[in-house]
């Protein structure tokens, strides 16, 4: 009787053209990790995200594939965002901006190599950017290693044993790590003989391997695996969607609500165009309660819409009847939207910018967008409406990251006090912004007419200056290179 067969392990072929981006991609991950643990997101991190797409892109281009009009604005898009890392040094921004960066990057790689699961431009198209990073990125790593290990196989005895030297060094850098603190911590002898050695920070470079490797790894296997994994298809599932009277009546009974509503609220939806204020409202008060209907209201609508064309029970496309409800609850968020902006314009005109009403306005923007582009998809239902969203939110983020909201909140607020249209300035806030504001406090401790807020602007200046701190090319950013002309 013969033994069953055994399914051979799945392993991918690594040769020369893999080897090569393997190196490449392994610097560049060491760069980054380095940078990014020693002197946080600036030009170091930039230039390391930059060469890691471009490796990525180079190598799957070596291999045969091409990059779609989409594919190929998310890639520029993603090169932007990573450069605007090293404009700002706004650490707010840059994480929001890296996680746009994430998603477009994996994303964009995936439709290179023709792994999507999910058809581009709608909503669950999505879903392939996590799927790159951790299926492709982590998942085929055993099928990459065997390839790897092969690699060295067949360059003969010496390839053999570089293959293990360099599984013994990576296991030996970590050991290395840990044992050598201890044994200065257990011995003054020891202690002393480190001490001899020139100032080196070997906490640095043991890091710098540890998570430089890791990551210029699952680089490596990412791509890797886009090229060689077999193709996967989302399975064709039948619908079960809910009757098309569920939803009109759920649609109806909203619609309905926002009739009554926005006539009894007409007077105060659209003071915030005239600078109208109800009675027993401040201005912050008025302004703050549009951005809550705003942020709740605009979200829900949306949710809902999207809800409600995905899940109706259809062929083709939703039903006339569920469309124009859609568009109803559309036109009413965008006039929601477009009020409560007006309201926040208002209240920046009267007591100047911050950074929270820079970045609501920008979350205005977006839901704006957002709404026009589903409403239009309402009665164009092979609109990618997912492709605009995403590429819109790209452009908001890599503009926020390049114009640095400290900067602009600074130069506005200053202008404002300067020109006569405000009749002081909180300097104490701009002290509080980041290093994009010292240029503007410098104007005002020179040019404010008011001796008070001059002195003020001075002294706040004088602190400003001394928490700049010095740092090599990897911490370089603009704004602190600007701020340091200061000094």
């Amino acid at each position: 009787m013969q033994p069953p067969e055994t399914q051979q392990p799945l392993c991918f072929s690594v040769r020369k053209p893999e080897l090569i981006f393997g190196l490449g991609i392994l610097l560049f991950g060491l760069l980054l990790c380095n940078s990014f643990l020693f002197t946080g997101a600036n030009l170091g991190v930039a230039v390391a995200a930059i060469g890691s797409i471009l490796c990525s892109v180079g190598y799957l281009a070596a291999c045969g594939y091409k990059p779609d009009l989409y594919s190929g604005i998310l890639f520029v898009l993603s090169i932007l965002l990573a450069g605007g890392i090293a404009r700002t040094d706004d650490g707010f921004v840059k994480c929001v901006c890296c996680g746009f960066l994430l998603v477009s990057t994996n994303l964009g790689l995936c439709l290179m190599a023709h792994q999507n699961c999910w058809q581009p431009g709608t909503l669950t198209s999505l879903l392939d950017a996590p799927r790159t990073a951790f299926q492709f990125g982590v998942g085929y790593s055993p099928e990459v290693f065997r390839g790897l290990t092969q690699a060295f196989c067949r360059s003969g005895e010496l390839g053999r044993k570089a293959g293990a030297f360099l599984l013994g060094l990576c296991v030996a850098v970590p050991v290395i790590g840990v044992m050598i603190p201890l044994l200065i911590s257990a011995d003054a002898a020891f202690d002393g003989l480190m001490a001899l050695l020139p100032d080196f920070e070997l906490s640095e470079l043991i890091a710098t391997v540890i998570f430089g490797t890791g990551f210029g790894f699952v680089c490596f296997v990412r791509g890797v695996a886009l090229r060689h994994s077999p193709k996967e298809m989302a399975a064709e599932k039948k619908r079960y969607g809910i009757s098309s009277i569920t939803v009109n009546t759920v649609l109806g009974a909203v619609c309905l609500l926002y009739g009554v509503y926005l006539i009894s609220q007409l007077a105060y939806l659209s003071g915030g165009f005239a600078g109208i204020l109800p009675e027993g409202y401040t201005m912050a008060q008025y302004a703050r309660r549009g951005f809550f209907e705003m942020a709740l209201l605009s979200g829900a609508n949306l949710t809902l819409m999207v809800l409600a064309l995905c899940l109706v029970k259809k062929q083709e496309r939703a039903s006339l009847a569920t469309r124009l409800l859609c568009l109803f609850v559309g036109i009413v968020t965008f006039f929601l939207i477009a009020t409560a902006s007006a309201k926040m314009f208002l209240y920046i005109g009267s007591y100047g910018l911050t950074r929270l009403r820079v970045l609501t306005q920008i979350v205005m923007l977006f839901l704006g967008v957002t709404t026009v582009v589903v409403t239009l998809w309402l009665f164009t239902p092979r609109l990618p409406y997912m492709k605009v969203v995403l590429i819109a939110a790209l452009l908001i983020g890599a503009a926020t990251l390049w114009t640095d909201v400290d900067t602009q909140v600074a130069r506005y607020n200053v202008n404002a006090y300067l020109s006569g249209q405000q009749t002081t300035v909180d300097v104490y806030y701009l002290y509080r912004l980041g290093n994009g504001a010292l240029p503007e406090m410098a104007r005002l401790s020179e040019e404010a007419p008011d001796k008070e807020i001059r002195t003020t602007a001075q002294t706040y200046l004088a602190q400003k200056k001394q928490q700049i701190k010095d740092t090599d090319i990897r911490g370089w950013n603009y704004v602190n290179y600007i701020a340091g002309k200061y000094r």
